[in-house]
């Protein structure tokens, strides 16, 4: 079963962000610069954490992994540009 999942993440190299960035696009949909709406399995999510860690430095960088109820998604706020959300194959705004 597949849940949604906000990740957020702080990298101060820029090769690795940059890498990071591409292993993020391969699992969800860009939110902001940082920041990603994933909607996978936990064997996805063991995969893309596995590939994170092989990229990023422990000790220098930070990713945030929080799972949010598909309810809570459909209430996201925002202030300013708007970025749309697809949960199950339905596009929100």
């Amino acid at each position: 079963m597949k849940k949604n999942y906000l990740i957020g993440y702080d990298i101060s190299d820029g090769k690795r962000l940059g890498r990071v960035a591409r292993i993020m696009k391969e699992y969800g949909y860009r939110l902001q610069y940082s920041f990603f709406h994933c909607c996978i399995s936990e064997i996805q999510k063991k995969r893309l954490m596995d590939r994170v860690r092989k990229v990023i430095h422990e000790n220098e960088d930070q990713v945030i992994i929080l799972p949010v109820q598909e309810s809570q998604l459909k209430n996201l706020e925002f202030i300013g540009v708007k970025t749309q959300i697809e949960i199950e194959g339905v596009i929100i705004f």
